[in-house]
């Protein structure tokens, strides 16, 4: 095994790492890996690269396709993160075709290229730039959106496409040194050309499936907003047709209980005072949190889980920095998670917290719990056996990090606890002030 050809594999596998972690992670602004587990990561697969490199030369290429594509896909904390690195290295192989066009022109030839590992290895560079302006060109095209996604059964259409525009442009080098100069420019140029479209309309055709999941998602939590706020004020007229029919009665109820106090029945006044104090509870049962939204979304959850109890102190504000989906997405199902874990335990405590501190704000929600969820890879596992669970806290998280909000959770004796920090938050509201 020549040493030459180890280290030519080695650097050939960083620099193509290097492309699909930018495509991959930096382009979309998706959360990185920490150094400290990625570089162990990517350095065990250079080294299996490089081994089956040395061995099978004529399959370097496949080789690092795949190691590459494992090693990202691994590392990725997200579905769309994944799906990016199953497509990222067709992206990569047409931007290195484009890339080492220009050369091409200049009657270099690929079995030139092959046959001078230093000169392909600078080609295999070129191809940074492009990557880099894609990036930018993304970014822009994304306006701002830091989240996007797209449904997994545009994988293979993309990545058949841009296999047959590398397969045409593979063609097209076999007999470009034969061709005459003019000839070959305007090759050159179309080629280029045609691999930016082709790029540029997968970029379109992914924005533009991003845009309709985002668009039906926000339809779904927008009606399902207004479903919690309609079942909210059908409840609160209810409590308080409740409310005045207990007023109404409230003079007959002292009465008797006077009758019983005459009579010393202390017994059955005692079990008289009982059943008052269980309708007082039942009447003046409601949370006040000091935002509509919020209050419908508890609301929502006493009325689905009346067994278990629940605390609330501090106020939030009226007018919330979030989005009413985004907010509906956050708190429904961070309560949700939280009911449904308390009712499960002898307890069943939930307890909502506001503190502020100047301009900043905690919203805490702690529970009872018999056991603290499960984690995998970054992400919460749902316990439920059933389909279609196990999204509610993923879309909670992308939620708070879209909106760069922070969070915690925590499980200490019997108790589950997340908190959402929000940072200057209040600000608008106190410069109004």
């Amino acid at each position: 095994m020549a040493m030459h050809s180890v280290l030519y594999y080695l650097i050939s596998f960083v620099i193509e790492f290097l492309k699909m972690y930018l495509l991959c992670f930096s382009m979309f602004r998706q959360q990185a890996p920490k150094l400290k587990i990625m570089i162990p990561a990517a350095a065990a697969a250079d080294l299996i690269c490089t081994l089956l490199s040395c061995r099978f030369s004529s399959k370097s290429s496949l080789f690092v396709w795949v190691l590459t594509t494992v090693c990202c896909f691994v590392l990725a904390k997200t579905r769309f993160t994944r799906m990016i690195s199953l497509i990222a290295y067709p992206v990569i192989s047409v931007l290195d075709m484009t890339a080492v066009l220009p050369l091409m022109a200049f009657g270099y030839s690929i079995d030139d290229l092959q046959g001078n590992p230093v000169m392909m290895l600078f080609a295999n560079m070129f191809s940074i730039p492009l990557l880099l302006l894609l990036t930018l060109i993304v970014r822009i095209a994304a306006n701002k959106r830091s989240h996007m996604q797209f449904r997994g059964k545009l994988i293979l259409p993309v990545m058949l496409f841009l296999m047959a525009i590398g397969a045409m442009e593979t063609a097209a080098f076999m007999i470009f040194t034969s061709l005459s100069p003019y000839i070959r420019t305007v090759l050159m140029i179309s080629l280029m050309a045609a691999n930016l479209l082709s790029l540029a309309l997968c970029v379109w055709v992914m924005r533009s499936d991003s845009d309709n999941l985002v668009l039906t998602r926000e339809s779904r939590m927008m009606q399902k907003q207004m479903e919690l706020q309609k079942q909210h004020y059908t409840r609160m007229m209810e409590k308080s047709e409740e409310l005045r029919s207990f007023r109404h009665d409230i003079r007959n109820h002292i009465y008797c209980m006077r009758v019983l106090l005459d009579e010393g029945n202390l017994e059955e006044l005692k079990k008289y005072m009982d059943s008052m104090d269980v309708m007082v509870h039942s009447v003046g049962e409601s949370v006040k949190s000091g935002n509509k939204l919020l209050d419908a979304i508890i609301g929502e959850q006493i009325h689905n889980y009346p067994e278990v109890k629940v605390t609330f102190s501090g106020t939030y504000p009226e007018q919330s920095m979030l989005s009413d989906t985004d907010f509906c997405t956050i708190f429904f199902n961070a309560l949700s998670n939280a009911f449904e874990a308390a009712v499960q335990t002898e307890e069943k405590l939930v307890s909502l917290q506001v503190r502020t501190l100047e301009t900043h704000m905690l919203f805490t929600v702690s529970n009872s719990a018999l056991s603290a969820p499960q984690i995998r890879r970054n992400r919460y596992i749902s316990t439920k056996q059933s389909s279609g669970h196990g999204y509610g806290m993923a879309n909670m998280i992308e939620c708070l990090q879209k909106n760069q909000l922070q969070y915690d959770t925590d499980f200490r004796d019997g108790v589950f606890t997340l908190n959402i920090y929000y940072m200057n938050a209040l600000e608008p509201f106190t410069a109004k002030n």
